[in-house]
């Protein structure tokens, strides 16, 4: 005997090689699809900014958009006694900057969205409008060139970047975004990974480099940023996003991040064998807590 789903009128009926019988409402066989295709955002809102979403359980990737502007920016100090960390001394510059586009990656566990390490930060001189739009690398300190096998990576260190349990998603993307622009633009790419963006960056314009020379450019002309011609990336947003969640497959999150003891290589059956049993412990576990409450004692009367 082989498992089989039957249909039959509400019903779904499943019978294992086995000989096991399980009936649950049609219903749940729809609900079991819609937890594997649509992400646990858990009713939170998109944060604004937000261009594409990709959820390949356990990982979810979001890719976020901030606008061309001008910013003020943190920058290390001509003078400053290091290079990086707690003794560097910064000055504030004010750059034209092209639209920033960072692919944050996010792995569930227990129904949980938890921020990994693995984010990613591009330019690009105008919005998106489709996954088959190419991207520049960033011109920017702390921005890691990470060499791989198939493509160099714009990475974000987020090695001081602190979750509190029980942050939301929307809360971990907003300190993700905060951690970029906020802390302080310094050399340590140089000096860990070998090389950060700005540095190889220096010679698609002649107004990038020095910064002041870039302070200087923005001051002209507001819009400088979206004008230069950023070194390009050789994949595609769509293909970027393959090769970000294929990676992580592999990768530490990978088993961090499950969602079921079942997986989609089981087979419909085995997954909604899998589920059907999960909702009705759950059912059972709800019946149990509600016959077990304590009854609120009964007051004298008199």
């Amino acid at each position: 005997m082989v498992d089989q789903i039957q249909i039959q009128n509400e019903t779904v009926v499943l019978t294992t090689d086995e000989g096991v019988t399980i009936e649950r409402p049609a219903a749940d066989f729809a609900e079991m699809f819609r937890r594997e295709l649509l992400p646990p955002l858990n009713g939170t809102a998109l944060v604004d900014g937000t261009k594409f979403v990709e959820w390949r359980d356990p990982f979810l990737l979001m890719v976020h958009q901030l606008p061309w502007q001008v910013r003020s920016l943190q920058w290390i100090a001509n003078d400053s006694p290091a290079e990086f960390g707690p003794e560097t001394t910064y000055r504030r510059v004010r750059l034209s900057l092209p639209y920033a586009i960072t692919f944050a990656v996010f792995f569930c566990r227990n129904d949980q969205l938890h921020l990994t390490d693995a984010n990613e930060f591009y330019f690009r001189n105008g919005p998106l409008t489709s996954k088959d739009d190419r991207l520049g690398y960033p011109g920017l300190l702390n921005i890691s060139r990470i060499p791989g096998p198939t493509r160099e990576k714009a990475w974000i260190c987020t090695q001081y970047l602190k979750r509190a349990p029980g942050m939301s998603w929307t809360q971990q993307l907003t300190m993700l975004l905060d951690h970029t622009w906020n802390g302080g633009f310094n050399k340590s790419s140089e000096h860990h990974e070998g090389d950060s963006w700005y540095k190889l960056s220096a010679d698609v314009h002649p107004e990038l480099h020095p910064v002041e020379a870039w302070e200087a450019a923005t001051t002209k002309n507001e819009a400088y940023g979206v004008s230069v011609d950023w070194k390009e990336a050789p994949l595609s947003v769509g293909e970027l996003i393959d090769s970000i969640l294929e990676e992580q497959r592999s990768g530490p999150y990978a088993q961090q991040g499950r969602r079921r003891s079942v997986t989609k290589s089981s087979g419909i059956v085995g997954r909604f064998m899998n589920f059907a049993q999960k909702c009705a412990g759950k059912a059972t576990a709800a019946k149990a807590k509600k016959i077990l409450k304590p009854k609120k004692p009964v007051s004298a009367q008199t």
